[in-house]
């Protein structure tokens, strides 16, 4: 299988493609699954199963070090006794050579001068050793060479660490991964050096499921529809805490995509069927201009329903009403007057 990478949400998602029957024969491909999923159910397996095994080698390091170290402060020791007695015999061998003899004291005298010099210089590096030793295996050592434990979840889970260097690390640690894609997805790992595991994890949601929009929300909407506008709606959804499916708030174009996609009546449609009126219509009614109705409704003279942005309003009918000329004005401080028309009989001829 190959790995596509697709751009969504200015990220680059990962898809794992068999591309052998699109490449050979011009085919679809048999099998494709988005790789994140996989990718995570991965890296959950190489932390658990990586984590033990570093803390086990951390701990045989800092065994190592403390034998090599005891090893070789044995060795110095031993190599110090070798000195000393190496010194004592030449001082011997001195003290016992005859005064009149010259030549062989001079020699004898040398020989033990060089190995004192000798013993003198072991001695010193062997406190220093001892002291380099003493840092080596101190606390603070021993934490570090501990700490190796969690250096790998550390950089595996650092935002800082590209996707390459993942691949770099998971390909120093697994062989092959085999994808068989079921009811559910089975993931078969072979690590290097042969061991094998294998687990099973939910196929992804299609993406049409994952941007479903919920539907308790579509419930809410609809219920929020009868006496909002599509803005109202996505104030009263942010104020009981409703997301969309990327966990964003709601504006009104969000809810005209809900209510279009949902095929659900419009604010302005749920008035029309209530029998509301435009002002052009309740204007022709009476004969006067929209503004004029638009002003009465905001006077309260006649009662207007917003259902859109800005002052986009229905009025409510008032039935068989004529307005009585030269009262109420757009101008006007009185109050228009409406008196109703009688309906009309008809008798016989």
């Amino acid at each position: 299988m190959r790995v596509r990478y697709q751009e969504v949400d200015n990220k680059l998602q990962p898809y794992y493609m068999c591309t052998e029957n699109p490449v050979r024969r011009a085919g679809k491909p048999c099998q494709s699954v988005r790789g994140r999923a996989i990718d995570d159910a991965i890296g959950s397996l190489l932390l658990e199963s990586v984590a033990p095994a570093v803390l086990e080698v951390a701990l045989a390091v800092e065994d190592e070090i403390s034998g090599r170290v005891k090893q070789a402060a044995t060795q110095r020791q031993n190599q110090l006794v070798r000195a000393r007695y190496d010194a004592e015999l030449a001082r011997r061998r001195y003290m016992s050579v005859d005064p009149t003899n010259r030549l062989v004291a001079d020699s004898l005298e040398a020989d033990w001068n060089e190995r004192l010099r000798v013993l003198d210089a072991l001695q010193q590096e062997n406190e220093r050793l001892q002291h380099a030793d003493h840092k080596l295996l101190s606390s603070d050592a021993r934490t570090q060479i501990r700490a190796l434990a969690e250096d790998f979840p550390r950089v595996w889970n650092d935002q800082r660490v590209v996707s390459v260097e993942r691949k770099r690390m998971i390909a120093l640690l697994i062989e092959d991964v085999t994808l068989v894609k079921a009811e559910r997805i089975a993931i078969h790992v072979r690590f290097r050096g042969g061991r094998t595991t294998s687990l099973e994890i939910d196929k992804p949601k299609p993406i049409a499921l994952i941007r479903k929009t919920l539907p308790e929300v579509v419930a809410k909407v609809d219920e929020l529809l009868e006496t909002c506008s599509d803005r109202q709606v996505a104030e009263q959804l942010n104020a009981l805490g409703y997301t969309n499916w990327k966990g964003e708030l709601f504006t009104h174009k969000k809810v005209s995509i809900v209510r279009t996609a949902y095929r659900l009546k419009s604010r302005f449609e749920r008035l029309r069927a209530r029998g509301m009126v435009t002002a052009n219509e309740l204007a022709r009614q009476l004969g006067v201009c929209p503004t004029t109705v638009y002003l009465w409704g905001q006077r309260g003279v006649v009662r207007q329903h917003r259902y859109g942005n800005l002052h986009r309003c229905l009025y409510e009918p008032l039935g068989d009403v004529v307005l009585v000329k030269g009262q109420g004005g757009r101008y006007s401080s009185t109050q228009p007057t409406f008196i109703a028309v009688p309906p009309t009989t008809q008798g016989a001829v």
